[in-house]
């Protein structure tokens, strides 16, 4: 099952993403990365624009459609 980065990180870790802009600190914080890579295509992205799967493998929107 295909979940965003921020369903991911709440259901797995118990962790609210801030809405709108994020400081740079909260990655830091909860030792999270900013930039994520897809592992389909390689494109990187914002960690919040990523999808996990449950296995927490990392898809940008257009490989986890397919």
């Amino acid at each position: 099952m295909m979940r965003t980065a921020e369903k991911w990180i709440f259901e797995e870790m118990g962790v609210e993403m801030p809405k709108g802009r994020i400081n740079g600190e909260w990655f830091v914080e909860h030792n999270l990365p900013m930039i994520v890579q897809c592992t389909c295509c390689q494109m990187t992205m914002a960690l919040p624009s990523a999808m996990i799967n449950d296995d927490g493998t990392i898809f940008c929107h257009s490989c986890a459609d397919e």
